[in-house]
């Protein structure tokens, strides 16, 4: 019940905060992506994506990446002028753009480019393209307006004149919420269509001064406002009497202090009715008094940077206010109601005669700050009146060493503060009496150890403050004024947090995180973390920030730490301040960056110091703190901010669309529709999207996957909206790809699109039937081999076996005739088993000098098969007929060594043998003895039975 009233309470401080919205400038994103920086028109089609008329082309931008439509050296004779004047947008989603010679309509489906109406607008300057409700596009021209139907055909063309028969022009093109189309020519006044008689007729003269240029029609009336070369912006109401259908109003004053009369383009905003003008030097806004009945210029004041010579100002579908600029960045007018607070401190730059670099920060109370001014020192500032106290402005402060201050930390007394001096033994109290600042005490460490400083204070309800240095934790009792170690081995302390139970949580640059509590020593919790700052959420979570840019939840009662870093945006830049809100979300502060975290769905919004959503253009380190009014303070270049916040980050999830922007298909864009078709040899795709958040566009993420190819979804980084595939196989895949609002909250809506990539001819079904009946056709080839040969052995083996026992039917029918009692002996088998070994033998002496005789030549030469010589061969002797050939061989090449005469080279040849070295190893794994050896032993025997003889 408590948390609520607070919540309530700080709701209200919130809202009384914001009593109006903040506007910002922003530059256009995709500025440096254009052909020129100068853009002339401003048009958002029916999709969201904007188009931008240049002097080089139309260009379109999807957030993230510019198109260009123009001849060039890519397509020449594309246009027959490059300067776009005008663009619009039928009812068919095609884009209409003028140029300074004809119109064109351009396809967005398939980027063709078409001429309009080349005979009546070839060579002539189309400067305006409007469509109305009934589809009708309206083309101005010379002094012609021109309507076609959505078609482009031709309809009727509308001469300008004045009443002296002079050629006019037309100035203004308005269609009221009435559906009435009103024109305006610079000297003559307002016309209206007559759609019954098909033509225009005279609505209401011009002021005296006959000088009217852009018109709209009030967001909420029914009047109008116009613009004027001369008289500023005029109420024109229809209704009024005719004496008075023209209200004027005060001039305004441009930025140089000068009354600025010559309006250019109007927009009404969506936000409070504030009409916005682009003038010859300036961008003016000014808001109707309904009391003074007349305009009052606000004190919008444009920046330097943004130029003066503007153009058009267009307003998108989200009403945020595109401004084009020939001088300087065409740029966004936006509005935010969530938008920081900003103090440029402009008290402390007039004294210290330069910007303001707040280096420390702590509430001091009643809308004042204390303050820390790089090369300055302590100082107070009064957010409310701007005042400013240094501490030089006290002679009894300028002894003490307050130059370089980079860390405060709230005293418990009311408006004091802590004050440590970078780099030294030295701690300060200080307490605020308005805009003076009072010296209270000085504390020091009695025996530090060599370079100890300070580097961390807190101060708890008990009255001890606890002191962290560069090597360990002390306490100091304020009322009995004693130091006391805790412990002087924790290495730098860098931050101190107390919890509601009265636990102190320490962090360390190089050993992690400790507790100490009431009753226990100090305690290392999650080790070798280099952590930089520490955030309580209640008792139940401690929040971590690290050196390595990590953001970890430590979560008490578990023990367990989740890894945040990831969800809430971190790249890995070092995590500066973490502060806890009434809202449950977590504020990560860093060089660049701060960012609001909602640890319950994961969302998280972002201030850049890069993208101009801030004062700001560089966050200090040091110089962050939590107000007493709930609000987070920024302290940095060139001033402070102060951010609310709010329960934004827990709204539910919207509906953000996710549209595809682009499909490149090997390298080149290709059109789609519902669905996208590649050829065989077409595999490498690019698809590009966008959520046409341009504002937000940096700050976006998006998640895809091929359904079919993918298992999970795939997130991009920031500012990548493409999904990359360089080998894309065969088959039917669905393309899904979904985003994220500006506040990181995912949205349910997907965006899908079919694609197939068609099989090449070797991968169709035909192809793979082909395929099966090769494989099914070889196998049956394969065993009608097998089956056949395996006949044809068992042939052989059979003719084998019957001639053998016909044989020995034979012989034992010539016992049976000559003694039938009795059986053949084994010896006919033997003289037959003889017989075929003369033969074999025969066979290989005949062959001796063959070198490619070998077993199948052996075979044929004795009338057998292969597998029959070597079954019959190996039966008899035991060796194989490779093993017989070179038995033979070796036994004749030993008869001829025995002859001193004849060499080894020459039995080698003798034999077949053309391989010296292969000759002897064979007879010397025969015989143990090389040939050489083998002759040698036998001249030696020979010699020896001469010597006996």
């Amino acid at each position: 019940m408590k948390k609520t009233y607070i919540s309530l309470l700080f709701c209200l401080v919130s809202l009384l905060l914001k009593a109006a919205s903040s506007v910002r400038l922003t530059p256009i994103p995709s500025l440096p992506q254009l052909p020129v920086s100068a853009i002339h028109r401003i048009f958002q089609d029916s999709e969201g994506i904007m188009w931008y008329g240049t002097v080089n082309g139309l260009c379109r931008d999807d957030g993230y990446q510019v198109d260009v439509i123009r001849s060039d050296i890519h397509t020449p004779g594309l246009l027959r002028n490059n300067l776009v004047q005008s663009i619009s947008e039928d009812a068919k989603g095609r884009i209409w753009f003028g140029t300074d010679a004809g119109a064109y309509i351009l396809d967005k489906t398939d980027r063709q480019v078409t001429p309009l109406d080349p005979e009546r607008l070839q060579g002539s300057a189309v400067y305006s393209i409007r469509k109305t409700s009934d589809g009708c596009m309206w083309l101005a021209t010379d002094n012609r307006l021109i309507r076609y139907d959505a078609s482009g055909r031709h309809q009727k063309t509308y001469s300008l004149y004045d009443p002296e028969g002079k050629p006019s022009w037309m100035a203004g093109f308005c269609e009221s919420r009435q559906k009435e189309i009103l024109i305006n020519l610079g000297r003559e006044g307002i016309y209206r269509y007559d759609r019954k008689r098909d033509t225009f007729i005279h609505y209401a003269d011009p002021p005296a001064e006959r000088n009217l240029t852009y018109f709209v029609q009030d967001c909420t009336h029914n009047y109008f406002w116009i613009g004027t070369s001369g008289n500023g912006a005029l109420l024109f109401n229809p209704s009024a009497p005719k004496d008075s259908l023209y209200t004027y109003s005060p001039l305004p004053v441009n930025s140089m202090g000068e009354k600025e009369g010559n309006i250019l383009y109007l927009a009404q905003d969506n936000n409070d009715g504030t009409l916005w003008m682009t003038t010859r030097s300036s961008l003016i806004a000014m808001r109707y008094d309904e009391k003074k009945r007349q305009l009052v210029q606000t004190g919008f004041r444009l920046p330097a940077e943004y130029g003066s010579m503007l153009n058009e100002i267009y307003k998108d579908k989200n009403g945020a206010l595109w401004v084009s600029s020939f001088d300087g960045k065409s740029f966004i007018v936006h509005f935010a109601e969530d938008a920081p607070e900003e103090y440029p401190l402009p008290a402390l730059a007039q004294r210290v005669k330069s910007q303001p670099a707040i280096m420390a920060l702590s509430d001091a109370g009643e809308g004042k700050l204390w303050i820390s001014q790089e090369r300055t020192g302590l100082g107070l500032y009064d957010l409310q009146h701007n005042r400013v106290s240094l501490y030089p402005d006290f002679p009894s402060l300028t002894r003490l060493s307050l130059g370089t201050i980079k860390l405060m930390s709230e005293a418990r007394r009311e408006g004091n503060v802590w004050v440590i001096p970078e780099g030294e033994n030295l701690i300060y109290e200080f307490r605020r009496e308005d805009m003076q600042i009072v010296h209270i005490r000085t504390l020091s460490l009695p025996s530090p150890k060599p370079d100890e400083y300070f580097t961390q204070t807190y101060e708890d309800e008990h009255g001890t403050l606890w002191a962290g240095t560069n090597h360990g934790l002390y306490t100091f009792n304020l009322q009995k004024r004693q130091w006391h170690i805790l412990c002087d081995t924790l290495g730098q302390v860098s931050c101190i947090k107390e919890d509601k139970r009265g636990n102190l949580w320490i962090g360390t640059t190089d050993k992690g995180l400790y507790r100490q509590s009431k009753t226990d020593n100090c305690q290392r919790i999650v080790p070798s973390l280099p952590i930089t700052c520490l955030s309580l959420q209640e008792d139940t979570c401690v929040w971590i920030g690290t050196q390595e840019g990590g953001v970890y939840a430590l979560h008490v009662k578990t023990g367990q730490l989740t890894d945040h870093t990831w969800l809430c945006g971190l790249t890995g830049n070092v995590v500066n301040q973490l502060e806890y809100d009434v809202y449950g979300h977590l504020w990560i502060d860093t060089n660049q960056k701060l960012i609001e975290y909602n640890p319950k769905n994961h969302s998280f919004s972002t201030y850049l110091t890069t993208d101009n959503s801030l004062l700001l253009h560089r966050f200090i380190p040091t110089a962050l703190c939590k107000g007493h009014d709930g609000r987070i303070y920024l302290g940095g270049i060139p001033g402070i901010c102060a951010v609310t916040p709010s329960a934004r980050l827990d709204q539910p999830s919207p509906e953000t669309p996710t549209f595809l922007t682009g499909i490149d298909v090997m390298g080149l864009p290709r059109n789609w529709k519902d669905q996208l078709t590649l050829q065989p040899d077409e595999y490498s795709l690019e698809i590009h999207f966008s959520s046409l958040d341009y504002l937000n566009a940096g700050k976006i993420r998006y998640a895809y996957r091929m359904d079919g190819l993918d298992k999970e979804w795939n997130y991009t980084t920031e500012g990548q909206p493409v999904a990359v595939y360089k080998h894309l196989p065969k088959g039917n895949y669905v393309f899904e790809v979904k985003a994220t609002d500006g506040y990181g909250v995912w949205s349910d809506k997907i965006t899908r699109i079919h694609i197939k990539r068609l099989p090449a001819f070797y991968q169709t079904g035909w192809a793979m039937a082909f395929y099966l009946l090769l494989i099914v056709g070889g196998i049956y080839a394969g065993i009608r081999f097998y089956l056949r040969r395996m006949k044809q052995e068992n042939e052989e083996l059979y003719a084998d076996s019957t001639e053998l026992m016909k044989m020995r039917s034979y012989l034992n029918g010539n016992q049976q005739d000559v003694h039938p009692e009795v059986q053949i002996s084994d010896r006919e088998f033997a003289s037959l088993d003889k017989m075929l070994l003369d033969n074999i033998l025969k066979a290989v002496e005949d062959n001796l000098s063959e070198p490619d005789f070998d077993v199948q030549h052996l075979a044929e030469k004795v009338n057998m098969s292969r597998s029959t010589l070597t079954r019959k061969l190996k039966a008899i002797t035991g060796l194989t007929p490779l093993e017989y050939i070179r038995r033979v061989k070796m036994q004749h090449a030993c008869r001829m060594l025995k002859d001193s005469h004849t060499t080894v080279n020459e039995v080698a040849l003798a034999l077949g043998y053309y391989n010296r070295k292969y000759f002897t190893a064979c007879f010397k794994e025969e015989y143990g003895l090389t040939p050489s050896e083998y002759q040698k032993k036998q001249e030696q025997e020979g010699i020896s039975e001469s010597k006996e003889g």
